[in-house]
């Protein structure tokens, strides 16, 4: 699978330094080229699978020369929520809303609003129906057989 994005446009949409990630010095990341492989290693392929899979389609297959600009962008977006999500992490699992309700964060690398944006590029899946040579009582009177 070829990379639709680069680490610097998901970097430039999360608006995260590396080194607010870590939790001791030098960990996870020990350096902004660290942390660059880490998005091109695990969250671009990560978030292409979950676009592929909510699209029923590969869109390397279906656009070998080049992949939508529009889908290059949901992409980036869906990595940077990814991005956001390992901020939300480090800061701990709770959010407090005011002073009564403590809740936890979602995590949803498509949100409905990217979603939405993918609809038009959704594939229809195809449904097989088996078909079987046993009737009911009913249905071989409403066929008249």
């Amino acid at each position: 699978m070829t990379a639709w994005i680069t680490n610097t446009l998901v970097r430039k949409y999360a608006l995260v330094l590396w080194s607010s990630l870590n939790y001791t010095t030098n960990s996870p990341f020990t350096s902004e080229a660290n942390f660059g492989s880490f998005i091109d290693t695990y969250l671009i392929p990560g978030a292409q699978d979950h676009i592929n899979s909510y699209c029923n389609r590969d869109f390397d297959v279906d656009y070998p020369s080049t992949i939508p600009d529009a889908i290059k962008d949901i992409c980036a977006r869906a990595a940077s929520n990814m991005v956001q999500y390992l901020v939300m992490n480090r800061t701990g699992p709770l959010i407090r809303i005011s002073d009564y309700r403590i809740s936890m964060p979602e995590q949803d690398v498509l949100p409905d609003d990217l979603k939405k944006l993918l609809e038009p590029w959704v594939a229809a899946s195809t449904v097989y129906v088996k078909a079987t040579s046993y009737q009911t009582g009913t249905l071989a009177d409403r066929w008249d057989e």
